[in-house]
């Protein structure tokens, strides 16, 4: 459920996209400051305005948090298939078992760095 805080403080953390750009809801800010409205209604553009980017942004929140998550799961999977490792021995006759160890902590260590950026995300703007 959504709150009048929780929606105050996402828009507080700023209306851009992960990536930079400006998000719609800048676009469109802008496009009315541009356009000079000197009446009423520029006051509940703004109001409006200020709720979806809020509600973009914690849209925008969640799915980092949800991407983290699976990032988190995907993780626990590639431990378990680690335990594989306990059963090796150095004189292992068949050396493509190290290879496929070695590929799955590579495969740990890119689901982390995804889901460091997913978690990131979830932080929203303005939380570096």
């Amino acid at each position: 459920m959504r709150t009048k805080t929780a929606a105050a403080i996402a828009f507080s953390m700023g209306n851009r996209n992960p990536d930079g750009r400006e998000t719609v809801v800048e676009r469109l800010r802008r496009g009315i400051a541009e356009a000079g409205l000197e009446c009423g209604c520029r006051e509940t553009a703004d109001d409006v305005l200020d709720k979806v980017g809020a509600e973009e942004d914690l849209i925008l929140r969640a799915g980092g948090l949800a991407d983290a998550r699976k990032m988190r799961d995907a993780i626990v999977v590639v431990i378990a298939l680690l335990g594989e490792l306990d059963e090796l021995m150095p004189d292992e006759p068949d050396r493509t078992t190290f290879h496929e160890i070695a590929g799955l902590f590579q495969d740990v260590a890119e689901f982390a760095s995804w889901g460091a950026a997913a978690a990131k995300r979830a932080a929203g703007q303005g939380n570096g």
